[in-house]
């Protein structure tokens, strides 16, 4: 007994087993982890590396290039970029996808470890760090207060709320930025130090021994073992101010060559929030927590941490990640509910039966739920990819079912009671039911071996569909056939029944059906005519459709990066905020909250922010309560920005897969960056002629000025003095150092060594530096060279080559005409020899993504190809069969030209979908032909009748997967632009393939019998003669 029969036979036993089963899918979606997109592993290690008060020149010599060289035989390195900025120094190592980055962050510390005694002795030891996106901030809240300033909420923030909110399950981390910072300052005052014949790092290394903690062994006594410690704490201001700096007849103090003050640590950056100088908390989760249920909880304990802190304290949030993913996934949800709702009516409307539709809405969503229970025991997570995948598959879950309870209709119109025409009915089609899952199953296995982040992000979707249809072909071979032997009790053979009818409307369009198909049987020729040239028209539509790498979608937040003159003071970044700040309230009213963080942020530093650039992040208003789209706000907010003067700014992308990079990148490689940067200059100057170009940027400012100390090396050896010695003591002077803890009632502060603020402002104050020697003192000017001279504030590097680039963002454009005519601007621009010019940027990426998918669709066909012929025992029937894939190519061409949808990554995703899902309808009409000509009818009288007899089956299927698709394609919702394209070529390529299959590949049916006959005379003719 076959499957289905033991379905039938121990219905009891199948229902228990589906109640279990649907129980655990619930279950399974309870405990689902929920997130934007799946865990993507980026093949990406960074090496930071501090070394502070170096030039980026002098990084790039001392720390970049040596690091470079020690990683760069590293197995499976694909691409070496860095960038070496005053004080620290950047190596990204980007390694083939697949590659093992456990082993790859291993190889790299190895390498690092072999090269450290060559590094700078002072410079910081490197740090080595896998990149994982899924770790990156999921929210940014303001802490503000009305009754306390910016040092008192810094100081609840860091040692009330940072502790509290990294105990809340999922939380990785919590970051706070803005507001003052407690510090005990020294200020230096030259003179007086010169005076004393003192260095400021006498006076550090004074301060620095007067205070600490040591070992001094251990007592024993008869009963006790005592571990003796001396401690020596500043405790006091006072007791700070009166340590013996030099000993004498009369000591000299601190307080007779410095100010001793309980300050605040020199402010070299800032936040604002909502137009009040503020504090941001920004949190991150773990790797492999849940999203949205971690941003839950966050604002839970909030409102615990509220009742702990003084009144008045409030927090708001800047932005939440999880609202658009829990928002996206919630109108995916609806999506596939209306998609359930409108099929369902589909199938009622076709079969004309009550309880037969009851099967369908009772089967479609038990497969739904045991599609979660798979992805539970997959271990994969519920985010917009899979959940998109379960809402394209949809209208494709009842095909199976369709078939079945079709056959079984038909064996109960021929007198068999329900039980007899539930196990025939399913039995008989099983096979052909499951060469059709496999079909369709088969064209997305090359998508699953598709490199990079498309694959890995578009992993999950094919593999839900595939779940959820696996599960729909066990629900159509055993759930159907037993509901179906219960619910459906009457005789269709005995009495008229609304099952066995076609609605009236099916039949005025099986008759017009009919007489065209009986017309293309005889006018083959001009029926294949009109086909080519309706495929050579689609394809002719290609060069006046856009092309783009994912659709942007409307997050309701707004990044914008400003970039002020270099070496502009903090003062002047605050004037520039404050003037945006008026912008948004007189022409944005759809923003909510605003902050800025700008200049440097410490330990907090997104983007690699540098002194002279704001980041500005903006929450809108949700969507539906807004007139203006979020593009449409950027556009306007540009024109407003490029009314101040002295800045540069860009927007940040926001597609799914945007990692922040500019649309289109050009690279201009060259070791002389001033002729690298002439030719950027020169390439930005023409693009900005571009309509549609924005946010035009060249990565490297302007040269910033510097002071170059060149030690004269033989007077250091007459006076007995070192390098390390005079950079030592210009660094404490200079930059300042902490050189101990001052503590009180159980906090500590930073004690920090520095020359007065006026005396570092002072040009001639660097010259007069004081440098003591054996028997009294030098300025500095006399044992040194210092010249004034100009440098990169970054240089930028790849594969061991340095570059300038030229970025821009896109507005009114598609990404392929930009590249069109971005790439033309190239060809008229003359590059030296030892230079070289490459495209970069998303335009990168979709190039590549394009062609391995292309690849994949390829590679789909054959697979399809080669699992009709097992089916069929045949090459021929198969290679008819196939001609469909190419008639759904010409809908999807032009229901994406009618639709102004540009060409993307999503688009093709669809016709991966739909290589599997066109060939359905032709195996029905193929399968079916065949079986009449066994019985002897006609070649011609068979392939008319096949496609008068299959047309309800072959419509609904199509009509079930098209509807499925609509609302997909209207955009509904947060998230929806991302699966437009995908839908809209499904829709379009559906449409056109049914129509054209129930035509076109009767006509080729007989054309290739006919060739095959003829074939056949000529070799064989003659013999039976």
């Amino acid at each position: 007994m076959n499957l289905s029969g033991i379905s039938i036979k121990r219905k009891v036993t199948l229902a228990m087993i589906y109640i279990i089963a649907v129980g655990f899918g619930i279950f399974s979606l309870t405990q689902l982890k929920v997130a934007m997109t799946p865990d993507i592993d980026f093949p990406i290690v960074l090496v930071f590396t501090n070394y502070s008060g170096v030039s980026s020149e002098d990084i790039e010599n001392l720390v970049t290039r040596p690091i470079e060289e020690a990683v760069s035989a590293t197995e499976n390195i694909k691409k070496i970029s860095s960038s070496s900025t005053n004080g620290s120094a950047m190596v990204m190592l980007e390694f083939v996808y697949g590659t093992d980055m456990d082993k790859a962050e291993t190889d790299v510390r190895n390498s690092l470890d072999m090269i450290r005694d060559y590094l700078p002795s002072d410079a910081d030891e490197p740090i080595v760090l896998a990149l994982n996106p899924s770790m990156m901030p999921i929210m940014m809240l303001s802490m503000n207060s009305k009754d306390l300033g910016p040092a008192e909420l810094r100081k609840l923030g860091e040692d009330r709320v940072e502790p509290l909110l990294e105990r809340v399950d999922g939380v990785a981390s919590v970051e706070i930025a803005g507001g003052f910072e407690r510090q005990i300052n020294v200020k230096l005052n030259p003179v007086l130090l010169a005076s004393h014949s003192l260095s400021p790092q006498d006076v550090a290394t004074a301060i620095q021994t007067s205070a600490g903690l040591v070992s001094a062994g251990n007592i024993k006594t008869f009963t006790k073992e005592y571990n003796l410690r001396i401690y020596s704490e500043y405790r006091s201001l006072e007791q700070l101010r009166n340590i013996v700096i030099k000993p004498g007849t009369v000591p000299l103090r601190l307080k007779d060559v410095a100010v001793v003050e309980d300050g605040f640590k020199e402010i070299t950056g800032d936040v604002r929030i909502n137009s009040r100088q503020g504090i941001a908390i920004i949190v991150s989760k773990q790797s492999d927590a849940n999203t949205v249920l971690a941003a839950q909880k966050v604002k839970k304990e909030l409102e615990n941490i509220k009742k702990v802190l003084p009144q008045g304290i409030n927090f708001e949030i800047l932005f939440d990640t999880s609202e658009f993913t829990s928002n996206s996934l919630k109108n995916l949800y609806n999506t596939a509910i209306m998609s359930l709702i409108v099929v369902i009516i589909v199938i009622y409307t076709f079969i004309r039966s009550f309880r037969g539709s009851l099967i369908m809405a009772i089967s479609m969503p038990i497969s739904i739920i045991l599609t979660f229970a798979v992805l539970y025991l997959s271990d994969l997570t519920l985010n917009v990819i899979s959940m998109a995948g379960l809402a394209l598959a949809i209208g494709m879950l009842v095909d199976n079912s369709i078939v079945v309870l079709e056959n079984i209709f038909r064996y109960q119109s021929l007198g068999h009671n329900s039980v007899e025409a539930s196990e025939r009915g399913a039995s008989e089609m099983s096979m052909a039911i499951i060469a059709s899952t496999l079909t369709t199953l088969s064209v997305f296995v090359p998508v699953l071996f598709v490199p990079g982040i498309t694959g890995q992000l578009f992993k999950e979707m094919v593999l839900t569909v595939t779940f959820s249809l696996t599960v729909s072909l066990l629900v159509a071979l055993t759930l159907v056939p037993m509901m179906s032997s219960v619910f459906l009790k009457e005789r269709l053979g005995s009495k008229k029944s609304k099952a066995s009818d076609k609605p009236k409307t099916l039949n005025k369009f099986t008759s017009k059906y009919q007489k065209l198909l009986h017309w293309s049987l005889y006018h083959k020729k001009y029926v294949l005519l009109i086909v080519l040239l309706l495929l050579v028209f689609s394809f002719c539509l290609i060069p006046f459709m856009g092309g783009e790498f994912m659709p942007e979608t409307d997050q309701g937040r707004i990044s914008l990066t400003i970039e002020c003159a270099t070496g502009v003071p903090l003062t002047s970044l605050r004037e520039t905020v404050i003037k945006v700040e008026k912008i948004l309230q007189e022409s944005v009213p759809e923003v909510v909250t605003a902050s800025f963080r700008f200049g440097v942020q410490g330990s907090f530093n997104p983007g690699g922010s540098s002194s002279n650039t704001i980041v500005a992040n903006l929450r809108l208003l949700p969507q539906n309560e807004r007139k203006r789209s979020q593009k449409e706000i950027e556009i306007a907010l540009r024109k407003e920005l490029d009314n101040i003067a002295g800045i540069s700014y860009y927007f940040e992308g926001g597609g799914m897969m945007s990692s922040g990079q500019s649309a289109v990148e050009i690279k201009v490689l060259g070791n002389d960056l001033a002729r690298a940067k002439a030719i950027a200059d020169n390439l930005k100057a023409r693009m900005e002629k571009v309509e549609g170009l924005v946010d035009i940027r060249v990565n490297v400012n302007d040269y910033i000025p510097q002071l170059d100390v060149h030690l004269k090396q033989d007077v250091l050896n007459d006076l007995k003095l070192t390098n390390l010695q005079i950079a030592s003591i210009v660094s404490t002077a200079i930059q300042g150092r902490t050189v101990a803890k001052y503590r009180e009632k159980g906090d500590e502060f930073n004690i920090y060594v520095q020359l007065d603020k006026k005396y570092r402002q002072d040009r001639n104050a660097l010259d007069n530096l004081i440098i003591p020697v054996a028997g009294g003192t030098v300025p500095l000017r006399q044992i040194a060279d210092i010249k004034e001279t100009q440098g990169p504030v970054t240089i930028y590097r790849e594969n061991q080559e340095r570059y300038v680039s030229v970025g821009c963002n896109l507005a009114g454009i598609d990404l392929k005409t930009a590249v069109e005519k971005i790439e033309q601007i190239q060809s008229e621009i003359a590059i030296p020899s030892d230079m070289m010019m490459i495209m970069g940027g998303t335009a990168e990426d979709r190039q590549e993504a394009m062609f391995y998918l292309l690849l994949a669709i390829m590679v789909g066909s054959l697979l399809v190809y080669m699992v009709m012929a097992s089916q069929f025992e045949s090459l021929v029937d198969p290679f008819i069969i196939i001609f469909t894939v190419p008639l759904s190519i010409i809908g999807v061409l032009i229901f994406l030209f009618i639709t102004n949808t540009p060409i993307s990554v999503m688009a093709l995703i669809g016709v991966v979908i739909l290589v599997g899902i066109a060939v359905n309808n032709g195996i029905v009409l193929v399968d079916y032909t065949n079986q009449l000509r066994s019985r002897g009818v006609g070649l011609y009288e068979a392939a008319e009748e096949s496609g008068i007899t299959r047309i309800r089956p072959v419509l609904m299927t199509a009509l079930t997967t098209i509807i499925g698709m609509i609302p997909l394609a209207l955009e509904l919702g947060d998230g929806s632009e991302t699966w437009a394209p995908l839908a809209k070529a499904v829709i379009g390529g559906m449409t056109a393939t049914t129509f054209l299959t129930l035509v076109v590949i009767p006509c080729l049916y007989i054309i290739f019998e006919e060739w095959g006959e003829k074939i056949k005379r000529k070799l064989f003719g003659a013999k039976q003669a």
